[in-house]
C-alpha cells in the first residue's frame, strides 16, 4: 500500500478509531491521544502493515486497541463514559435522538469493556466477524458467541429502563 493511500485510509478510519478508543478508555481526550499516536506510528513505519495478512482496517483498529490497552495498563481507568459523536439531524428529532443516545450510552456503560468493544466493532464500525476476530485476537466462533451475549446483555439493560416496576 502506498503511503498516500495509507494516509487516505487513516483519514477514513479516524472517527471509527476514535470511537473505539473512547469505548476502551472512557475518555475522549485520552482516545484522541491514542489515535493520534497510532496515526504517527503507522505513518512512520508504513511497512509494518502487510497486505498479505489481511485488510488495513482491522489491522489499524487492532493497533488503536492495543495502544488503548497499553494506556489503561499505565493508568487507572476513568469513571465516566462519553458518547459517540452524534450525526446531524432535523431539529425536531434532535431531542428524541439525544434521549435515545443517552439511554444507549448509559446501557453501554453498564456492559463490560469487552462487551462494549465487540458491539462497537460490529454494529458501529461494521467489521465482519473475521475482522473482529483479527482485531481482538480471538477465534471467529468466539466473536459470534461474545457478540450474542453482549447484545443480550444490552437488550436486558435497555428493557430494565422501560420496565415500570
Amino acid at each position: 500500500m502506498k503511503k498516500s493511500e495509507m494516509r487516505q485510509e487513516l483519514i477514513n478510519l479516524g472517527g471509527g478509531a476514535h470511537a473505539l478508543a473512547i469505548q476502551i478508555l472512557e475518555n475522549p481526550q485520552d482516545a484522541a491521544d491514542v489515535v493520534q499516536d497510532a496515526f504517527a506510528k503507522v505513518l512512520s513505519r508504513p511497512r509494518a502493515y502487510d497486505q498479505d495478512r489481511g485488510p488495513f482496517k482491522p489491522w489499524f483498529l487492532r493497533v488503536v486497541r492495543n495502544r488503548s490497552i497499553d494506556l489503561l495498563r499505565s493508568r487507572r481507568p476513568v469513571e465516566t463514559v462519553d458518547g459517540l459523536a452524534t450525526l446531524a439531524v432535523a431539529p425536531d428529532q434532535a431531542m428524541e435522538i439525544a434521549q435515545r443516545d443517552e439511554e444507549l450510552q448509559r446501557a453501554l456503560s453498564e456492559l463490560s469493556s469487552g462487551q462494549r468493544q465487540i458491539i462497537l466493532l460490529r454494529d458501529y464500525l461494521d467489521l465482519s466477524y473475521a475482522q473482529i476476530a483479527d482485531v481482538l485476537g480471538i477465534a471467529p466462533g468466539t466473536v459470534m458467541s461474545r457478540l450474542h451475549r453482549a447484545r443480550l446483555a444490552l437488550k436486558e439493560i435497555l428493557e430494565s429502563y422501560n420496565d415500570p416496576t
